[in-house]
């Protein structure tokens, strides 16, 4: 999977919040279906327990089998079909997100189903979701959402880009402006020599890159830094005024973003991430020697 597309989709599942709505069982036949489509106002999960069938989402047909998991985003229009005498049992959930999932489907191109190796472990997390939401206890709207970010984050582990599918003109300008960030990190990062690389407004452009990574440049520019820098104090060899200068920033100024990123110094940072190292050694050393 493209690195680029990789980190697209994770700065958005970070950000989104998610509420459940709905969740159950349910055993469907061919008598208990309606011939028309349906449309929801929410996002669904689907998934095949057992039997077959077939699911049509905007008149794209796809044969559904056991351990297959759909996602069916708000606004699209779907509807399940069997033939006499097919039975099939799914696991559904019923969610709403803070993102325009729509609008970033269309632009990352995600399939909208999936074949999950892990059938068994899907299965054990839509139980969860039942139990949690007939509980409606103090931490069940956490629990549910953490349920949910792990139905998301296997859904992502299975995912793969076709070949035929060419990235979007979104993406492409997307993939542009990341790369030109990881390769200036040490240089003034700026929004209009941003903008510059997909010729596009500077304040068209704000909004263009926020929509699709949920955060605004500058903001994503300094996670960036912050995530090379934590690698970079990894180094005995690299002071911390040699890591500030690899991010683009003035020593002063990169610790307190550090702290503020991190809660350590990256003095403190760096003796913490030793010992960890460490420690690991030490416990690896002696289960070999054992």
């Amino acid at each position: 999977m493209n690195t680029n597309y990789l980190t697209i989709m994770m700065k958005h599942f970070e950000h989104m919040n998610i509420e459940v709505a709905a969740a159950a069982e349910t055993v469907l036949e061919a008598a208990s279906l309606r011939e028309r489509d349906d449309v929801y106002d929410c996002n669904r999960f689907l998934f095949v327990k057992e039997g077959a069938g077939k699911i049509i989402v905007e008149n794209k047909e796809v044969q559904l089998v056991p351990g297959q998991l759909v996602i069916v985003l708000a606004g699209m229009s779907h509807r399940l079909s069997l033939k006499d005498g097919e039975q099939v049992t799914l696991q559904w959930c019923h969610f709403r997100s803070n993102y325009e999932d729509r609008d970033l489907y269309r632009t990352l191109q995600i399939p909208f189903h999936i074949q999950v190796k892990e059938a068994e472990a899907v299965s054990v997390l839509f139980v969860r979701l039942f139990e949690e939401l007939s509980k409606d206890g103090l931490t069940s709207r956490l629990r549910n959402k953490a349920i949910m970010l792990e139905l998301i984050s296997i859904y992502l582990d299975n995912l793969s880009i076709l070949d035929n599918h060419a990235p979007s003109d979104d993406l492409k300008k997307v993939n542009v402006v990341l790369k030109y960030i990881d390769e200036h990190l040490s240089d003034n990062i700026t929004v209009e020599s941003l903008a510059k690389q997909v010729y596009l407004h500077p304040n068209y452009f704000i909004v263009f890159f926020k929509g699709i990574l949920g955060n605004s440049p500058i903001q994503y520019v300094n996670q960036r830094r912050m995530e090379v820098a934590k690698g970079l104090l990894l180094n005995p060899d690299c002071n911390v005024s040699a890591v500030a200068g690899q991010v683009g920033m003035q020593i002063y100024y990169f610790s307190r973003m550090f702290k503020a990123h991190t809660g350590l110094t990256p003095s403190r940072y760096r003796k913490q991430a030793a010992l960890f190292t460490a420690s690991a050694e030490g416990e690896q050393t002696g289960k070999e020697e054992g």
